[in-house]
Formats: structure tokens, sequence, C-alpha cells
């Protein structure tokens, strides 16, 4: 079964479009089938992966453009659907946030995972991702903030479960861009825990800090080829790990 993957959360400079790219070069590291899909109007998933902002994208796939028309693949190796820049017009109307499930209901099973970067806020898009997914990833980064954006994610993931969303699970929650000696990160990082243990995520792990993963989104190369003995890609492929296979 596919496994489609989105990491959602309300607020901006989770390392959430870090996270979507990193995992999508870890499977495809891995010899997975991989399509990413860019549902942020910043494109920042669709240039980290070096897609052309010129093709049709996933405004088009939204609205009926056939698979083969705005599926590119990356020099990466990646099958990318990029980011298009009338995605912040976007309005909701009735039905429209299943339009992603059902532009993918043909094409999912050609592929392992399908990984969906979403914007750091809960509309239209982010919504459109969910229902479409069967796995929930909540990246945090370490302050005083992210409880509450744990909670308010939790809680709009009951509510499309109980609208009917049974496929989706929530995979877990992790931190990011984390220092282990900072004192008030490790204090965060033990309520994130519990926290995380209240809503019933598991706690998946940190992703520790460190230069190399800026430097290959800069060079737009697969972070695994780029410095795969790095801490941040040490620690991506061990997330990664823990999430391949979950239901």
């Amino acid at each position: 079964m596919t496994q489609i993957i989105t990491a959602a959360i309300i607020k901006g400079g989770t390392g959430k479009t870090t996270t979507t790219a990193a995992l999508s070069q870890a499977a495809k590291k891995a010899g997975f089938k991989v399509l990413c899909i860019d549902l942020d109007p910043q494109g920042n998933l669709s240039a980290f992966l070096d897609a052309d902002p010129e093709r049709a994208g996933s405004v088009a796939f939204l609205h009926g453009a056939a698979p083969e028309d705005v599926i590119q693949k990356t020099k990466q190796g990646i099958d990318t659907i990029a980011a298009s820049p009338d995605l912040a017009t976007e309005r909701s109307e009735k039905g429209s946030a299943k339009r992603l499930a059902a532009a993918l209901a043909p094409i999912k099973e050609d592929y392992d995972f399908i990984f969906i970067d979403t914007p750091p806020q809960m509309g239209e898009l982010t919504y459109n991702a969910l229902q479409a997914s069967t796995g929930l990833l909540i990246p945090l980064e370490p302050d005083n903030s992210s409880i509450q954006g744990l909670y308010h994610v939790a809680e709009i993931y009951s509510d499309l479960r109980e609208l009917g969303a049974k496929d989706l699970s929530l995979l877990g929650v992790f931190l990011t861009r984390y220092r282990s000696r900072a004192k008030i990160n490790q204090f965060i990082r033990d309520a994130i825990k519990e926290a995380a243990e209240q809503i019933g995520a598991p706690y998946l792990g940190e992703i520790r800090d460190g230069v190399a993963i800026r430097e290959a989104q800069v060079m737009r190369q697969n972070l695994f080829d780029y410095a795969a003995k790095s801490n941040p890609a040490l620690d991506y492929k061990k997330l990664f790990d823990q999430i391949k296979g979950r239901k």
C-alpha cells in the first residue's frame, strides 16, 4: 500500500518543508519510487528538489490536469509536482477539500511513497493534503509555542477522522533544529514528549541542527549524497526507518 505522508503544523519555521524533502530523499536513496507534491505557494520544496517552476504544477493537478502533464522527473530522480504561484488564491467550495485525493487516485499505486508539502496554516491546501494522506507527521521546533501548535493540529486530526478520513493515521511528533546542549531545549523536549503522550502520538525523536542540510538545499542535491554522515542525515534516516511501513 502506498504511504501518502503530509508534514503539517500551523506555524512557519518548524522544518516542515526540509522534512518533506529529506524524507523523500531518504526514500529515494533506499530504492523506493517517490512522488513529491508541493502545495506551498512559497515553492521551497520544488526548489530543494530542483523542479522546474515554469512547468504546470499543483494547481493544474488539483483542477484536473493529466498526471503526465504536471509530473516532472527531477535530477534527483524524484517525481515532483511543483508549486504553482496561484496556489495562494485557492479557495474552498463544496467538496473541494477532496480534490487532491481524487487526482491521486489513478496514479498513487505507481509509487511507494507520496510526500506532500503544505503552507504553514490550516486552510484549503492543507485540508486537501490531509484528506489524501495515510499519515500525518508533526514537526516542531524547540520553542515555547510548539505545544500549543501540537494541540491545535491534534484537534484538527481528530475532527478529520470523525468526518470520515479513516485512512489517516498520526505517525508521530518530532523536534527539528535540535541542539542538545541548550538546557531550554531539553526542557521543551520533555514537555513535548509529555504532550505527545497525552494526545496519543508517538514521539519520534530529534533532528539535530547542522549546516549540511542547508548546504545540500542550496546545492539542490540529495542530502544523502551530499553529506550522508552528517547529523541531520543520520537523524532523518532514522525518522524514515521509523515511519516506513507504518499504517
